[in-house]
């Protein structure tokens, strides 16, 4: 409760207080009448009733001026900020569908709904009553807007409870949650908890007041039982009993859970994935508890005390003052939320950078322009416009916020396909692949060496197990063998940042079904509870992060001997355990626990979509994940999507297109020409040269698309040198030329009509020529590019421009730098900068 305080009922007779006030009157100046009746009125009336008019002003205990100001400023200042900030929330949360739809921010929005309602309420009555002395108010509406203040308050504790109640759910029976907390059950709770908290707060309304029982009326509140506040308090100590109660359960099992993890040294399960969520939120509404404990705790303490006994005029004074520490309060939730919930934190930036774009867009226009140019005030009087709209725009947005939500992405490749693909991908141009797992062991033929094994039961095969391990040696024995012990993961990503790489992607787990995280679903299969000991997928990621790389997963839809899959093979596809009960929860887990930039699938060509469910799931990626504005997929989600249908095509491996594809796409290459994982007998003519790594990438940047170039580490955990010398001098290339790359485009010719030894990139009116070949004479003619007067060549990696001229056909000629004989061959690709060419 948090409404005008009151005062003993005044108890003498309107006669003899009128006399006596006369009497007291001339020994003051005639400013200080009016106080003086208020204050002799309260203190020595005997029989006026104690619900007339004058009872009102025994309660209006402000008798300064200083002292409303301080009032009316402290109101202002929390009311409105708490206003525009729970409406913020309330925006946040229903304008998101992933956070609407959760029980734990529907109450949330409970509570910023009543805080807002509280502060609209206590605000007006609080200063009408203490600031401007508001008298000409009935009993029955002191008591409506007394009732309207209490009705906020107490459905802003009790939403609390119930999301004390929600959290303690999660922890305490987390295979449950989804089933005892479910969305309908919500809104009835919310349902319920609303009537309650309106039906006893009108109880004094309806008549449990003192005026009706004539019973002893509160020291703090006119017409208000005293027994009716001292079960209001009752109430609420009875809540925050409850609510404490839930959160120091939900912080124990957060201990436990937090030392189990640094025991372990990694998260076990779906169902401790969704633990950690809760644990966080649970600890975030722990402190929006204990603001609420510190913000009321003098509230309470002094109606609690006038209860028992008498409140001086200091008191209540005190008591005016801590009343608006509940504005104080219901201001720091939303803060609180903002920065303890990663869903809301992010939707609010979003909403400020959308904001900023609208704003430097408006300032970019021709109108923005000559407002610029206008006088001061006209500028001043600009920006006061354009500020006032923005605001306007915001409390709309608040107001529309399920209407102006973005558009969800249904489960079928129609929707699926027209997501845009986040730009970062095409601005990155090249990445780094990393073939790694129980392959790398036996580090022969090829990463599918157990399917050419026993799958295809190649004699080749056969012989090399039969010479190299003991008899009856099954795949599996190989897993203990798979150690990584030399694998360190920040030397891994320096090199990935010295080859110029701007995305790196490890495979998760191949056709084998191996995983390289400690994977729940993959018992006694994973780098976790075997052979590493050690999270790769985590491992890596934190070091690429580190290094500002994207991080890319690799994964298998399918699993060769997986005994689920078999039978799902068996029946035509048409059971789906092993999706359910094996490839989903494992992308699932990889979303939430890494939060990977891509997602890079494989496997797929055996089944359908309907077997797979890989819209279903990409549809929840794109929505509701915790990457859904920044996750790139690929084509490999089932047996006719390569190349029609997901974010980027792959098409096939090393696929090469012949002209300008209209499509986004990434080819993926190999060093070893013979095989994705490491193979321990491989020689050099099997390996790419600088040359051919070169050709590839420029080849594939011109016609729009990635360049994944892969590596296999050993099963110790090392890239052999011959792939660090090549990646590095992949690096070098690209530290001279990588302007012609990095965040190019297709020019309107991709490539010299002439040869295939001159390729063309670009980025807006400039135009790069990339030519692979050192022409005898130094001069490069170029037919596709059509000079002006103002054009101007310049070479990457040179000082100084090159002269060119008008070639006699049509084009120009070049004059490269003079290159010294050697007898080393020279570096492939050389690039030239084309300044006001057509």
């Amino acid at each position: 409760m948090g409404s005008p305080q009151a005062s003993p009922a005044c108890n003498a007779s309107e006669r003899r207080a009128s006399e006596e006030v006369q009497k007291e009157a001339k020994k003051f100046p005639a400013s200080s009448w009016l106080q003086l009746i208020t204050m002799d009125i309260c203190k020595i009336h005997d029989n006026v009733s104690k619900c007339s008019v004058n009872t009102m002003e025994c309660f209006m205990v402000l008798s300064t001026q200083t002292q409303k100001i301080s009032i009316a400023t402290l109101c202002g200042f929390f009311g409105t900020l708490c206003i525009f900030e729970n409406s913020l929330v309330l925006y946040l949360i229903f304008s998101s569908p992933g956070t609407r739809r959760k029980p734990s921010y529907l109450f949330i929005s409970s509570l910023a709904l009543a805080d807002i309602l509280a502060s609209i309420i206590f605000v007006c009555s609080f200063v009408n009553f203490h600031v401007f002395n508001e008298t000409n108010v009935s009993k029955e509406m002191f008591l409506l807007q007394l009732g309207g203040v209490n009705t906020s308050f107490s459905a802003s504790l009790s939403s609390l409870l119930l999301t004390a109640l929600d959290r303690y759910i999660s922890i305490s029976r987390p295979s449950e949650y989804k089933l005892l907390m479910t969305r309908k059950r919500a809104w009835i709770a919310l349902g319920v908890l609303w009537v309650a908290c309106a039906t006893i707060a009108s109880l004094p309304l309806l008549g449990w007041n003192c005026c009706m029982l004539n019973s002893t009326c509160s020291d703090l509140f006119p017409f208000v039982d005293n027994s009716y506040l001292s079960s209001w308090v009752c109430f609420v100590m009875v809540l925050l009993g409850f609510i404490i109660y839930a959160y120091a359960h939900v912080l124990w099992r957060a201990h436990q859970h937090t030392a189990y993890m640094e025991k372990h040294q990694v998260q076990v399960g779906k169902q401790n994935t969704r633990m950690r969520m809760d644990v966080m939120l649970a600890k975030t509404l722990v402190m929006v508890l204990t603001v609420l404990v510190l913000c009321w705790s003098p509230v309470l303490v002094l109606m609690i005390y006038s209860i028992f006994a008498r409140l001086s005029n200091h008191l209540r004074k005190v008591f005016a003052f801590c009343s608006t520490l509940c504005l104080l309060n219901s201001m720091v939730n939303p803060i609180i939320y903002a920065l303890r919930s990663k869903e809301l934190y992010s939707s609010l930036r979003m909403v400020f950078s959308r904001f900023r774009r609208q704003l430097k867009a408006s300032e970019e226009s021709p109108e923005g322009e000559s407002t610029h140019k206008s006088s001061m005030i006209e500028t001043v009087c600009e920006d006061m416009r354009v500020t006032m709209a923005a605001g306007g725009l915001l409390w709309l947005a608040a107001a529309l916020g399920p209407v102006l939500a973005a558009p969800r992405y249904r489960p079928d490749w129609a929707s699926l396909d027209a997501r845009p693909l986040p730009a970062w991908f095409d601005q990155a141009k090249v990445g780094v692949f990393l073939h790694w797992g129980v392959f790398s062991v036996p580090a022969w033929g090829s990463e599918w060496f157990w399917w050419h094994w026993q799958g295809e039961h190649r004699a080749d095969y056969e012989r090399f197990v039969q010479s190299r391990y003991p008899p009856h040696t099954t795949y599996a024995d190989f897993a203990p063998r798979f150690t990584a012990h030399d694998f360190q993961p920040c030397e891994w990503a320096q090199l990935f940042q010295r080859a110029g790489a701007r995305y790196v992607v490890l495979t998760t787990k191949h056709h084998e079904g191996f995983t390289n995280w400690g994977s729940p679903v993959s018992w006694n299969w994973n780098s976790l509870d075997t052979g590493p000991h050690r999270d790769l997928v985590g491992e890596l990621g934190q070091a690429l992060r580190e290094s500002n790389i994207r991080y890319g997963l690799y994964h298998s839809l399918l699993e060769w001997f997986n005994p689920l899959y078999l039978a799902d093979k068996a029946s035509g596809f048409k059971t789906q355990n092993f999706v359910l009960k094996k490839t989903m929860p494992e992308l699932y887990e990889l979303v939430l626990k890494y939060k990977p930039d891509l997602i890079w699938s494989d496997g797929d060509w055996e089944a359908p979509e309907s077997y797979w469910n890989s819209t279903s799931f990409l549809a929840w990626l794109y929505n509701d994940s915790p990457v859904k504005d920044t996750v790139v997929v690929n084509d490999r989600w089932c047996n006719n999507c390569s190349c029609h249908h997901g974010g980027y095509y792959n098409c096939a491996d090393k696929y090469k297109p012949g002209t300008l594809p209209t499509h986004k796409w990434e080819m993926c290459s190999s060093i070893d020409k013979l095989s994705w994982g490491y193979r321990s007998n491989m020689n050099v003519a099997e390996l790419m040269d600088e040359a051919s790594i070169i050709e590839e990438l420029v080849q594939t940047v011109s016609f729009g698309g990635n360049y994944l170039l892969n590596v296999g580490p050993t099963k110790e955990g090392v890239i052999v040198p011959i792939f660090q010398e090549r990646l590095l001098a992949l690096g070098r290339w690209l530290d001279t030329n990588g302007e012609a790359i990095y965040e190019s485009k297709p020019w309107r010719v991709q490539m010299e009509n002439s040869t295939d030894t001159v390729w063309y990139t670009s980025k807006g009116p400039i135009v790069y020529a990339i030519f692979l070949i050192w022409p005898r004479d130094n001069v490069l003619e170029l037919s596709s590019p059509s000079p002006s007067p103002a054009t101007q060549v310049t070479m990457l990696g040179f000082a100084g421009t090159l002269k060119w001229q008008k070639s006699p056909g049509k084009g120009l000629l070049i004059t490269l730098p003079y290159m010294l004989p050697s007898p080393l061959p020279p570096q492939s690709g050389w690039t030239v900068k084309l300044e006001g060419v057509k």
